[in-house]
């Protein structure tokens, strides 16, 4: 073999050689781009031993959320909380504590979602003022309650205990502020006169 062939194969080679290189730098580009695209699902923050407060307007405590643990992840805004204690404070000095196993805080952070064991107690001031006494009593195993609104509605089966009887139906609307209650279907109670 001459040097001129030697030359014009070492050519050839070089050639194939970028060419490969150009390729598969190429390549490396369009992984990269499809990574950049990944969204991480793990989450950004978490708390423990949680209070959070929310004041209305007029700088009155509205509620308070307390939590186990918050965690948060932002590729979908959800906030998981962990046996989560939620407490409104109506305007007549009326509580109403709302507690579960599980919850989370949806996108936007207005709405709370509860469930296993959720129960929700109403209270009112006692005469003396010193303590509460327990109204009614609500029990389900998922709720989505709105704060703001102080709105509770779940369409799962709902016990409702009172002083004077209790009430079981398929699915329930509770406004908080005007203490009514709307139940959804399949009602049955038992009522029992002082």
């Amino acid at each position: 073999m001459t040097y001129r062939n030697h030359l014009i194969i070492s050519a050839i080679l070089m050639l194939m050689l970028v060419a490969g290189y150009w390729a598969y730098d190429g390549s490396i580009v369009a992984v990269s781009a499809s990574r950049s695209e990944i969204i991480r699902q793990d989450a950004d923050y978490f708390l423990v031993d949680a209070l959070v407060k929310e004041y209305d307007a007029s700088g009155a405590l509205q509620y308070e959320l307390k939590s186990d643990s918050i965690t948060h992840y932002p590729h979908n805004d959800n906030t998981l909380l962990q046996h989560p204690i939620l407490t409104n404070f109506g305007d007549n000095g009326q509580l109403t504590v709302s507690r579960s196993e599980s919850g989370k805080l949806l996108p936007g952070g207005k709405d709370i979602e509860l469930w296993d064991n959720v129960v929700v107690i109403q209270s009112s001031p006692s005469v003396q003022q010193e303590t509460y006494e327990q109204k009614v009593r609500m029990d389900t195993d998922f709720l989505t309650l709105s704060p703001d609104e102080e709105i509770a509605d779940t369409d799962r089966p709902v016990l409702i205990t009172s002083d004077t009887g209790e009430t079981r139906a398929l699915g329930m609307t509770a406004w908080y502020k005007q203490g009514k209650i709307q139940l959804k279907s399949r009602v049955r109670g038992v009522y029992e006169p002082e």
